[in-house]
């Protein structure tokens, strides 16, 4: 039993040596602070508005707000979950996750964009839902959109870890992506921006720090 339990965590936090640990403890504390950076730049004014016929056509599907409120708890599900059993995984998403920060975080500086957001009203529990992420996060931060990167580049390190629950993830981020644009957080622009960053970063740290499996 003792055997079996060791191999099941010999690629994780602890069976991979301390440096290992030391450096994936970390990336974990350097995504929290890279984090807290989104506050101080979420303020106008906007440079860009990158609204366009196909947002205009868009409707708000209010359900939709479930997914993207989603996103925070599986961000913390998965990391401990690469950190506990594939730490070259959770090294190689969480810089993914830090280098999507920071590129974001460039055009949150340079070139603010905003998002023109509706009134809603009604008082079920999806328009409610809606208002407390509009009152949660103003209508800036939006090219490239994290929620779209985040949700994306864990759902390509999960196909790494386990390809079931690759495909699991990777609808649940396809719902997520869907929903930054039909609640109207983002516009299209900042949802392609968005996955062109998280492939291109998952591309580069997959392919340097994560072996394929025989």
């Amino acid at each position: 039993m003792q055997s079996t339990v060791k191999k099941y965590f010999s690629e994780g936090i602890f069976g991979t040596g301390w440096r290992t640990a030391i450096l994936s403890i970390v990336l974990a504390a350097a995504i929290y602070f890279t984090n807290e950076i989104y506050d101080l730049l979420n303020h106008g004014p906007a440079v860009w508005i990158l609204r366009t016929p196909i947002d205009n056509a868009l409707p708000v599907v209010k359900p939709f707000v479930v997914p993207y409120v989603s996103l925070d708890y599986v961000v913390y599900f998965t990391l401990i979950i690469f950190l506990l059993f594939r730490t070259k995984v959770f090294q190689s998403a969480a810089l993914t996750m830090i280098t999507a920060f920071f590129v974001s975080y460039f055009f949150y500086f340079f070139f603010q964009t905003e998002v023109i957001r509706p009134v809603l009203t009604g008082t079920d529990l999806f328009t409610r839902m809606i208002q407390n992420v509009y009152a949660g996060d103003n209508p800036f931060n939006d090219f490239p959109s994290l929620h779209t990167s985040v949700s994306t580049l864990l759902a390509i390190h999960w196909f790494r870890f386990d390809r079931r629950a690759g495909i699991v993830a990777l609808i649940w981020a396809a719902f997520v992506v869907a929903s930054t644009v039909l609640i109207k957080q983002h516009y299209v622009a900042d949802v392609v921006s968005g996955l062109l960053l998280a492939f291109g970063a998952s591309w580069l740290y997959i392919r340097l720090l994560v072996p394929r499996k025989a």
